[in-house]
């Protein structure tokens, strides 16, 4: 990214979401393996498991939109225009 005050505000952003998206997955992993071992509290575990992927996800695309967006006001590379 030319001209830009903060190169790796674009690595950031990727890195966020990555970790984002490791999370889900062990949370998927882990939901999956409780549903077919555990019958009996399954229809519990699995809604929240999906509303902490819904959670992480959430927050990993509003940090990385923040990071862009601050990236893109100081200047940032040619994405900004």
């Amino acid at each position: 990214m030319c001209n830009n005050i903060r190169p790796d505000a674009a690595a950031e952003a990727i890195i966020t979401l990555m970790h984002a998206l490791i999370d889900i997955s062990v949370i998927a992993d882990m939901a999956h393996k409780h549903a077919t071992s555990e019958t009996e509290y399954a229809g519990a575990f699995v809604p929240h498991s999906l509303a902490l992927m819904q959670f992480s996800a959430d927050m990993a695309l509003n940090e990385a939109k923040a990071i862009l967006i601050a990236d893109c006001e100081n200047g940032g590379g040619d994405y900004a225009k």
